[in-house]
């Protein structure tokens, strides 16, 4: 049983092809250092109090507004029945989707333990990126991390765009500050309960569930994009979240028709100018 529920998230969280094998480490920090420098992105390592965060920024706030993105779970399996060493994304969905946001101050701010060394960073073990990955620690750590970005791009206010799990963090993010003015998620399961119950694998016991922040967060203006061809994390997920919020005259959900789980970075600069509003 155990082998299937492996085998069964190793599908759900990458597909089959990327669990059969990947990049090296130092050739996706390559096509993420590529897509970066185009964009015109400096990067830094962000020291938390547990992590060291990569980050990317352009441009600056002057006191206005940072737009935040956060990337998904990465590379979390390195095929059915192994954990992978390194968590750096094969495909950084976030990092094209910032690239492609033309607003004036602009960071990206990747998970733990991705592009600053996998199991060999500091504090990082491979349940950061499988079992744990919304954890307390995890989204403390970015939460700090926001703290600096902020300071450094000298804004009074930021807004979260996460992807896929970056999503899931966003809202957990946007719960416990007073500072975000609104979030967008992607193709992300923001009720993880339900997420594992639809493809029925060993629940997430060591990560927080946005879900239940969903009547904390209904005073957030917020935007939830789905795919409606998205069988990895499909619409009834995030209307299960939407459901448990009550109000949601501040959440609106829009599924694009003909989208997967992957292809969003496609179609995100159609969609920068849509801001989340109250209604």
């Amino acid at each position: 049983m155990e082998t299937l529920r492996t085998a069964l998230a190793c599908m759900i969280f990458l597909s089959l092809a990327a669990c059969a094998g990947a990049p090296e480490p130092a050739e996706r920090q390559a096509k993420a250092d590529g897509i970066a420098s185009t964009a015109g992105f400096t990067g830094e390592t962000i020291r938390t109090k547990r992590f060291d965060l990569h980050t990317r920024r352009r441009g600056g706030a002057s006191g206005g507004l940072l737009i935040v993105y956060i990337e998904g779970d990465g590379f979390a399996w390195e095929r059915r029945d192994r954990r992978s060493t390194d968590p750096t994304p094969i495909n950084p969905v976030a990092m094209k989707m910032a690239a492609a946001d033309p607003a004036p101050a602009i960071a990206y701010l990747a998970r733990p333990c991705q592009f600053t060394g996998g199991e060999m960073a500091r504090n990082c073990t491979s349940d950061l990126w499988t079992t744990a990955r919304y954890s307390e620690e995890a989204v403390a750590g970015m939460s700090e991390a926001l703290d600096a970005l902020k300071r450094k791009a000298d804004a009074s206010e930021l807004a979260l765009v996460g992807y896929s799990g970056g999503g899931t963090i966003a809202a957990l993010l946007a719960a416990r500050r007073t500072d975000i003015v609104w979030i967008k998620t992607v193709a992300s399961p923001l009720d993880t309960d339900a997420f594992t119950s639809v493809h029925q694998v060993t629940s997430l016991s060591a990560s927080l569930n946005p879900a239940d922040k969903a009547a904390t967060l209904a005073a957030l203006p917020q935007i939830h994009y789905a795919g409606e061809k998205d069988d990895i994390v499909p619409v009834a997920i995030n209307r299960r979240y939407l459901a448990r919020m009550g109000d949601t005259r501040c959440a609106e959900l829009v599924v694009i028709p003909g989208m997967d789980h992957v292809h969003w970075a496609d179609v995100w600069a159609s969609l920068t100018g849509e801001i989340p509003a109250c209604r």
